[in-house]
């Protein structure tokens, strides 16, 4: 089921109703294990209500240890050896014949439970670019599986090798090049501003305090090293990609997370800007956004707690003086941005906000467009929002720096064009 092609795959109209009938289905048999205890043991509620909550705990817990060792899938066949269990206990006063099947299917579902992940995958979605090589590290943890893959360089092309951190089977990624043998020399030979990319929100910043939500693969710590950062706080929920950038990995990274002025943190972005007590110069989040959600059917209505007008009104508060707000998202969530920041703006008093936004967009490379169609909005996006408004030249200095109007890359990616300035007021 591909809830992204319900529109144009007519298929999909079969695999939705099959879709929540398959995964409605053990709710349901649960739910009528439970009532039929619950209907029959009336004398002993209190203890089997009990069991029941106790067993409900027991699971919670349980999967914070069985995810990592065994995966999703392996969780999946873990959770049905333990239900294959609990029938060979209903069966044993019944028929014995029944009951030791039911321990033969157990001893045989625990035997999967090692190798489900690969008899048994589970895809979230499919990847957008499939990748020609296999994954060179994989792991679980409660909320998601992390493959790293890598595309080794070319010396005859000049293309350095690159690991990428693929999220649940293709719903993000995030990643670097190879930075070996180490950080400081990978600046010292790449002194080019245009290679990174997010320093446009250090226009007019001499050794700035940088905090960096969802740092991912690292790109966004790099680009501020480059640009004399004086401290880097370095913000990524996700403990697989701390655990591989860090440590399991960090040889590849140059020691990027192990520099002076780098603190990497595992925690999510806006409980830590909260608690924070620092002022940064620069607070970023460079395409913290998945489909996960979307594609698997559940919460596709959330809301994002880093993109509301309270988030908004933490990061004002943890901002200086001259400080600036950089985001890149969707085209399409560009407007909600503007929304969002010029209300926080107004609670603190700026009656006329609009010179502190700047708004860019990439356009569909040829790829997008075969695949999306000709019409679709811009996949990337950047927004800008500063405490103190925008200045004419810093203005043009961004846009020199991402290369406004300049003719489109040796790759044909599209240069990026304004969408919002102090000259134009308006989005769009």
């Amino acid at each position: 089921f591909d809830p992204f092609s319900v529109l144009s795959d007519r298929r999909q109209l079969l695999f939705m109703p099959l879709y929540y009938l398959v995964i409605a289905t053990p709710f349901f048999c649960s739910g009528l294990a439970l009532a039929l205890l619950f209907t029959r043991g009336t004398q002993q509620i209190n203890r089997l209500y009990a069991f029941d909550l106790v067993g409900a705990g027991v699971g919670c817990v349980s999967l914070a240890l069985v995810m990592p060792r065994f995966g999703g899938s392996g969780s999946v066949v873990i959770a049905a050896t333990l239900g294959m269990l609990a029938a060979a206990v209903f069966a044993f006063a019944q028929t014995r014949k029944l009951a030791a099947v039911c321990v033969v299917c157990c001893v045989g579902l625990l035997a999967l439970s090692f190798a489900a992940d690969r008899v048994l995958p589970i895809n979230v979605t499919t990847l957008k670019r499939p990748l020609p090589y296999p994954p060179i590290y994989t792991a679980w943890n409660t909320f998601s599986r992390i493959d790293v893959f890598e595309r080794p360089g070319n010396a005859e092309k000049g293309t350095p090798a690159m690991r990428r951190f693929v999220y649940d089977a293709g719903t993000a990624a995030t990643g670097s090049q190879d930075l070996r043998p180490n950080v400081r020399e990978y600046l010292q030979t790449h002194k080019d501003d245009n290679d990174y990319p997010s320093g446009i929100a250090y226009i007019g910043k001499q050794k700035p305090s940088v905090l960096v939500i969802g740092s991912g693969g690292g790109a966004e710590v790099l680009d501020a090293l480059h640009f004399g950062a004086r401290y880097v706080t370095a913000v990524e929920i996700n403990p697989i990609i701390t655990e591989v950038v860090s440590h399991h990995m960090s040889d590849f990274w140059g020691d990027l997370f192990q520099q002076p002025e780098v603190n990497l943190v595992t925690e999510e972005g806006r409980s830590f800007v909260q608690r924070s007590h620092e002022t940064y110069d620069a607070i970023i989040s460079v395409h913290t956004i998945s489909n996960a959600a979307v594609a698997s059917g559940a919460l596709s209505l959330s809301e994002n707690y880093v993109l509301t007008r309270e988030a908004f009104e933490d990061y004002f508060d943890h901002l200086a003086p001259d400080g600036v707000i950089y985001f890149t998202r969707p085209e399409s969530h560009i407007g909600r941005l503007f929304a969002t920041a010029r209300e926080a703006l107004e609670r603190r008093g700026v009656t006329n906000p609009t010179t502190h936004f700047y708004a860019y967009r990439i356009p569909p490379d040829d790829w997008e467009k075969k695949m999306f169609g000709e019409n679709r909005s811009a996949f990337e996006a950047g927004f800008l929002v500063k405490k103190a408004p925008f200045t004419v030249d810093e203005q043009r200095r961004i846009e020199a720096l991402l290369g406004v109007g300049q003719p489109p890359h040796d790759e044909g990616r599209p240069a990026p064009e304004t969408l919002y300035s102090e000259a134009e007021p308006h989005v769009g």
